[in-house]
């Protein structure tokens, strides 16, 4: 037998060849596979009878011994052909799993089990995000998500552009994920809801407010009432901030009075007032009539939907009109039982006396018909009506409860700070133990000062209470960084319409030379310095305007006169006792301190302040005028003429050393100085009325008889803020 036919016929025998037709995943048995027995016949009829050692064996053994001859395998050889088998069937049970072969021959495809679908991406947004930032959460490339905004009718697209948190959260959800934004913080303490019937719980004294214009004797008429002296101790007999007390009256019943300030700059705390109030005391002066604190008192009244008593004090002066007073009440819908209405007018005179047992009568019989009652039980609900602090008592809150009972021991919530009642005294100063609806009372042990006006609610814990305090500060701070978002907006636009010189308005570098006054405010107490904060933001800022660096309750100390100083501020100071030690260590900063005790004077010393920033306006006064009745030509050097006009002085004085202009048909033709001043032939140096002048201008030669000449100067003149 040939050598290519040995080496062919051990190709096909070889185990390698075998295995690589098993390797290309026949659906069939492969032709080239055979099973131990017809691999030796086919040995067999290649070989002989004994094939060479070489072909078959390399240990020298024959294929008869070996156990291969005749089909007769041993028991070793016959266990590796199972193995093989199963290792073959293994292998296309594998291959007919998977998809068709190469040839395209069917199988058998295991079914594909369906996905999930895919949860969308949740985007974290916060309460303002610019749109460079938003396509950076999202993947999006900036062009493209300006484009998709403007889909979305956004017309501002610009890179730095903030959106608030609900404008974000519709582009991501355009882009079909999952916005996540930050609930506001929901824990609080909320008033109890009104009983549907009160007939069940016990009368309260009502809370009567003392309303109307400053002067017209309201802290006078309280003094009378509970007759001690109240006027007396306020600056100016005005009262500066508003006070509450209890009045037991001869009739053994009790009234609980506000008195609240009559000055224009009180107007939010007469609000409060109203606000807090059962009946509205309305008092008008005989002399003075309606005067505009009294027509705001009465809108304040009007929105509260709180009856309203008249009381025309000043009736005891000699040639008063009540008709007309009354009359003029007709005007802002005050309609007095007289002319039909059903509010009640009582003539009183707070000095004498006059009609104030008629004035208690109208207020108990008002509180009588209106049926107020109050309930003592549960948790307490108030209103702070004033806070003030106090050196050696600490921060103190006058509280006017509401409902339930305050007691020391207590905690209650009033805006973002809160108190475990420490002490608590009535107007007398003397400790109360105990305080039911409708009395007012001091209390003290507060942690920050609460703002007049805000709602006292009772806490179970302090642990309670200080997590309140948490949330709502949290919560004022979001809010406002919302509020700020529009205004931030607003600021870059106006700087980009600058830098693109498409506004008219002053640019940054011309609002920074506007003069600028910078103030520390302190007052005694936080109603007064709300006041004066109010007043302060509304006085005219277009030339001049003052920047409150800082403000506070309480006096004037060291750590204020070292701010003031840094920041080359005034520091004001309202209704507060000036030790001298402030006031030499304010002189050793060069820290201007001005104090005062009255409103008015106050805002008068803010306003002469910021006059001295204006720029002086500029006067022209005309001192005299001439006329000039004939033109004459006088020689100069050589041959050379000059007209002179021959004048007469008509009105006041002219002097040489006066600016003039030469009016004709009443323009200016010219506008200079004197080049000749004479009286015949005499130089002079002033002309008076009646007088005969000639007079030549600088570089002016022009005038014709009857031009009108006038003598003026330009003067400085000091503005002031009205």
């Amino acid at each position: 037998m040939s050598h290519s036919s040995t080496v062919l016929s051990r190709r096909i025998l070889s185990r390698t060849t075998v295995n690589k037709c098993l390797l290309f995943r026949h659906s069939t048995p492969c032709p080239h596979y055979f099973s131990t027995t017809a691999r030796v016949e086919a040995a067999k009829q290649t070989f002989g009878s004994k094939p060479p050692k070489s072909s078959f064996h390399k240990d020298g053994r024959d294929w008869e011994s070996s156990g291969a001859a005749g089909g007769q395998l041993g028991k070793k050889g016959k266990n590796k052909d199972k193995d093989k088998d199963r290792d073959r069937e293994r292998r296309e049970r594998e291959f007919l799993r998977k998809e068709p072969d190469r040839h395209g021959r069917p199988t058998t495809v295991r079914p594909i089990k369906p996905k999930a679908p895919l949860k969308p991406k949740d985007i974290h947004l916060q309460e303002g995000i610019s749109v460079s930032n938003l396509s950076t959460l999202l993947g999006v490339g900036y062009q493209k998500l300006a484009r998709q905004m403007k889909r979305l009718g956004l017309e501002d697209t610009g890179s730095d552009f903030v959106l608030n948190s609900e404008m974000a959260s519709l582009i991501v959800l355009e882009y079909g994920m999952n916005p996540v934004v930050a609930a506001l913080p929901e824990l609080d303490l909320k008033p109890r809801p009104p009983p549907e019937d009160w007939s069940d719980f016990p009368v309260r004294p009502p809370v009567v407010t003392i309303m109307g214009h400053v002067d017209h004797g309201k802290t006078t008429l309280l003094d009378a009432l509970r007759q001690t002296s109240v006027a007396a101790g306020e600056a100016g007999g005005i009262t500066q901030h508003i006070g509450a007390f209890s009045v037991l009256l001869p009739s053994k019943k009790r009234i609980t009075f506000l008195d609240t300030p009559g000055h224009a700059a009180f107007s939010a705390m007469r609000a409060r007032g109203a606000q807090t109030t059962d009946i509205v005391v309305l008092v008008v002066a005989a002399d003075d009539g309606v005067m505009p604190q009294t027509v705001e008192a009465i809108k304040h009244a009007l929105t509260a939907q709180v009856p309203v008593i008249v009381a025309i004090n000043k009736c005891d002066k000699p040639h008063i009109n009540l008709r007309k007073v009354k009359e003029g009440l007709l005007r802002y819908e005050i309609v007095l039982e007289e002319y039909g209405g059903e509010i009640a007018a009582v003539e009183i005179s707070a000095l004498t006396g006059k009609g104030l047992d008629e004035l208690e009568e109208n207020i108990l019989t008002l509180a009588e018909v209106m049926d107020i009652r109050g309930d003592p039980s549960g948790p307490v609900e108030g209103v702070v009506v004033e806070s003030k602090l106090v050196r050696g008592r600490g921060n103190v809150a006058t509280v006017l409860v509401k409902r339930g009972t305050l007691k020391p021991g207590g905690v209650v919530v009033a805006g973002t700070t809160w108190c475990k009642v420490r002490v608590m005294h009535d107007e007398h100063g003397v400790a109360v133990k105990e305080a039911g609806p409708s009395l007012p009372v001091e209390v003290m042990g507060w942690k920050e000062l609460p703002a007049a006006g805000d709602e006292v609610l009772g806490a179970d814990k302090e642990d309670l209470a200080k997590k309140v305090v948490e949330s709502r500060i949290e919560r004022t701070r979001r809010l406002k960084a919302i509020e700020g978002i529009d205004q931030l907006n607003a600021a870059r636009q106006k700087e980009k319409q600058v830098r693109e010189g498409k506004n008219d308005a002053a640019t940054p570098e011309e609002a920074s030379t506007i003069p600028t006054q910078n103030i520390i405010l302190k007052a005694d107490v936080h109603g007064s310095l709300e006041a004066l904060v109010d007043a302060i933001h509304g006085l005219p800022a277009h030339e001049v305007r003052i920047k409150i660096v800082g403000s506070g309750v309480g006096p004037v100390t060291e750590s204020d006169i070292d701010s003031a100083s840094a920041t080359g501020a005034t520091i004001i100071s309202f209704n507060l006792p000036t030790d001298k030690r402030t006031h030499s260590y304010a002189s050793s900063k060069k820290v201007q301190l001005v104090s005062n005790q009255i409103i008015y004077k106050l805002l008068d010393d803010l306003k002469d302040m910021l006059s001295d920033l204006l720029p002086p306006e500029m006067v022209t006064e005309v001192h005299g005028e001439a006329e000039i009745a004939q033109i004459f030509k006088i020689n100069v050097k050589g041959k050379m003429t000059e007209a002179v006009a021959g004048c007469r002085i008509v009105t006041g004085k002219m002097q040489r050393n006066h600016k003039v202009r030469v009016v004709r048909a009443g323009e200016i033709v010219y506008d200079g100085t004197l080049k000749t001043f004479k009286h015949h032939k005499k130089d002079i140096q002033e002309a008076s009325k009646g007088l005969e002048c000639g007079i030549g201008f600088e570089g002016f030669d022009k005038f014709e008889e009857g031009d009108m000449i006038q003598g003026y100067t330009i003067v400085e003149k000091k503005r002031r803020i009205s």
